[in-house]
């Protein structure tokens, strides 16, 4: 697999969220996850774009994973109170129930999630396999 979880477009494997230097979001059906690509630092606004557009690609292919490569940038403190109320109850209603989240170089970023399962990981193949294999629950 791959170092990276980003794809070129094509009808299978749709991107919903492009803005290079920021983010990608993909839907990987190898993975049959929405696969969110950190570049670097992004804006209140860019950073709730690519979030919104991981609850497209969960909807649009009834998913319920996530992949989220931030070894690249940290999630900012005021936007984890936002994704903690706002993003991820509607996360949530569009079946999302495991992610897989792979650390930033320079540390953890947590966020309180309980209704989800959520493991951190240092590679994004480790990430994949977790989420290829999950527990029973999903």
């Amino acid at each position: 697999m791959a170092a990276t979880i980003a794809r070129q477009p094509s009808d299978q494997d749709p991107v919903y969220f492009n803005h290079p230097g920021v983010a990608v979001v993909t839907w990987n059906p190898d993975l049959r996850a929405a696969c969110l690509e950190s570049q670097g630092w992004a804006d209140t606004c860019e950073s709730h774009a690519a979030l919104d557009a991981v609850i497209r690609a969960l909807r649009a292919h009834r998913g319920s994973r996530c992949l989220v490569d931030n070894r690249k940038k940290a999630i900012k403190p005021a936007d984890q109170e936002w994704i903690a109320e706002d993003w991820l109850p509607r996360a949530l209603g569009a079946g999302l129930r495991l992610t897989a989240i792979v650390e930033p170089e320079t540390g953890p970023a947590t966020v309180t999630i309980q209704e989800i399962e959520v493991r951190y990981f240092s590679t994004v193949i480790r990430a994949a396999e977790w989420l290829t294999d999950p527990p029973e629950a999903a």
